[in-house]
């Protein structure tokens, strides 16, 4: 292994804009580098934005992307075609690292952590064998594995925890209809359980290439998993960095050169609240200002983000109004963190149409 590499702020946030394809060189949302690792569809159609902001034209329906419950159990859209290989990617290999994908729920949890995991997926594999609503999977899966229930203040009502469903969902070969409300689950065809963890060394690359340079404990913690098991399949083809004179960090090593020389970020992007790029576990380098933190990454209903030349400058929100296609309108309110110049409120305006296209609205105002 080398000596570390040294690198500024600047640098780390121009190589990850690069990363994220903000350029919109990419034609096709299946070869966007985002869905290596997922893409965030919170709150439910947020993930075709996500998109929208790094293709040309507006995403179109794809049979070959599908949503489901991924990493810490959120609501993630992956290709279709790789929904094997995650599951088994996430698939608690131990009881520690059970206990850490459940969270605060393992407390109400009778019984082994990995073994209510894989009960529960069988489970769901057995219920959900059609479309049907969630409520209708929960009230199955609680009758199929009563001693798993346990009491919800919010329902009143004893029933499988909410996050055990999602740790359990994909395992279970359990997706999710896209805009359906309330939430429809299917099962995804063709499905097998996975037999055995394979660890997280592929996802762990995906979010270095997108989220590096970052430590091992910003990797765990995204994918709420157990430090232990993060170790035990850190990939050994990676290069440490020191960012702003810190060691710790990590890059694939493919990724050097163009982490040392990455290209100029000049273009503005309106970005949803669960982004790719905001999804990164280290925001103290992404928005060094306290209080700019707290404005984007609220206890709920957090804003958008202004991404302008490789920085994060302002927070947005959207409203659609108006009752059809033909005669939405779109209201975008601008909060910015300082002064805009002229070209960057100019390309507000130009994203805010981005913006516009895929929520169906036809005029766009800025507040």
């Amino acid at each position: 292994m080398g000596a570390a590499i040294d690198v500024d702020r600047e640098q780390v946030l121009a190589y990850r804009v690069g990363a994220h394809q903000f350029d919109r060189t990419v034609r096709l949302a299946s070869q966007l580098a985002v869905l290596d690792l997922g893409v965030a569809d919170t709150p439910p159609g947020s993930a075709r934005q996500a998109l929208a902001a790094r293709l040309p034209e507006p995403p179109g329906p794809d049979d070959g992307l599908v949503t489901v419950w991924g990493a810490r159990g959120a609501p993630f859209l992956h290709r279709a075609d790789e929904l094997a290989g995650l599951a088994a990617a996430l698939l608690p290999r131990d009881e520690a690292d059970a206990k850490a994908r459940l969270g605060a729920s393992s407390a109400r949890i009778p019984g082994g952590q990995l073994e209510a995991v894989l009960a529960t997926a069988s489970a769901l594999h057995d219920i959900v064998t059609a479309p049907q609503s969630k409520g209708e999977a929960s009230t199955a899966l609680t009758a199929r594995l009563p001693h798993l229930a346990t009491y919800c203040r919010g329902c009143q009502v004893d029933h499988v925890s909410e996050q055990l469903v999602r740790i359990a969902g994909l395992l279970g070969g359990v997706r999710i209809e896209p805009g359906s409300t309330p939430l429809v689950l299917a099962p995804i065809d063709g499905w097998a359980q996975p037999s055995a963890a394979a660890g997280l060394a592929q996802p762990t690359r995906a979010y270095l290439r997108l989220h590096g340079p970052a430590t091992t404990s910003e990797v765990a913690a995204y994918f709420a998993a157990d430090k232990g098991a993060i170790a035990d399949t850190w990939p050994d083809d990676l290069v440490e960095v020191r960012v702003a004179g810190r060691g710790g960090y990590w890059i694939p090593a493919e990724q050097e050169s163009a982490l040392r020389s990455p290209a100029p970020p000049e273009f503005v992007r309106l970005l949803p609240p669960s982004d790719p790029y905001l999804q990164t576990r280290n925001r103290n380098l992404l928005v060094p200002e306290r209080a700019e933190q707290k404005a984007l990454w609220r206890p709920l209903g957090n804003p958008g983000a202004i991404l302008a030349e490789g920085e994060i400058v302002g927070a947005w929100r959207a409203k659609v109004s108006g009752p059809s296609h033909s005669r939405r309108g779109l209201t975008v309110t601008v909060e910015a963190f300082g002064p805009l110049p002229p070209p960057v409120l100019a390309s507000i305006e130009d994203e805010a149409r981005v913006v516009a296209a895929v929520r169906g609205a036809s005029d766009v105002r800025i507040a």
